[in-house]
């Protein structure tokens, strides 16, 4: 982090310059993404509904479009 006085490189534990003994700016910490209980349930809820269209379409829809001979166990 440079400081806003004089400009000069300090490492990011510093708490004051080292050159002009100016203290420096508290470093931002960053946010942690927030996870949402209610985001988290409909994701898995969206997953679990393509699974079951995924297959639906292997298992019923496209065996009777190849003609029902094609795939094992029709």
């Amino acid at each position: 982090m440079d400081c806003p006085n004089c400009g000069v490189y300090n490492p990011e534990d510093r708490i004051v310059c080292w050159r002009c003994d100016q203290e420096l700016p508290k470093p931002k910490e960053s946010k942690k993404k927030s996870t949402d209980p209610a985001q988290a349930q409909r994701r898995i809820w969206l997953i679990l509904i393509v699974a079951l269209v995924v297959w639906i379409l292997i298992t019923w829809i496209l065996p009777r479009l190849l003609g029902g001979g094609l795939l094992p166990g029709s």
